[in-house]
């Protein structure tokens, strides 16, 4: 994803009309997005996060993308590009691990419901409780 991606769909994502309205949102003036969209800056660490939440992505995802943009030196570029790809497989080892997690369906169990009364000194205080036992 572009700087340029991550700006449309924070704007998407959160209604705004234009890069007036999301500087506003960002709290930043427009010509920082100007200055991202021609990229004479690029977005600071609390930018980048701030536009990875109106964006609905992972914050350290965008600050990667952002430092793949933008860095001069090889080392750095490829660090960011490694951080991303490890992160994409850990995300599908844990969508692997929730996937099975769900499929194993647990044994079904049998409640028995409790009502226990709770009395007070003046009897036209009752207070009911339920409590659910659950066996296997």
């Amino acid at each position: 994803m572009t700087i340029i991606e991550l700006i449309e769909k924070a704007k998407s994502r959160s209604n705004l009309p234009s890069n007036y309205a999301l500087a506003k949102a960002l709290g930043i003036p427009q010509n920082y997005i100007i200055g991202w969209v021609k990229g004479n800056r690029h977005p600071s660490t609390e930018e980048a996060i701030q536009l990875a939440t109106l964006a609905g992505l992972d914050e350290m995802q965008v600050i990667a993308t952002i430092n793949i943009e933008t860095a001069k030196n090889p080392k750095k570029k490829e660090f960011w590009k490694h951080y991303i790809e490890s992160r994409g497989i850990t995300a599908v080892v844990s969508m692997i691990a929730l996937g099975l997690t769900i499929a194993i369906k647990p044994e079904t169990t049998d409640a028995s419901i409790l009502h226990l009364g709770n009395y007070g000194v003046n009897q036209q205080v009752k207070n009911n409780s339920i409590i659910y036992i659950m066996r296997n």
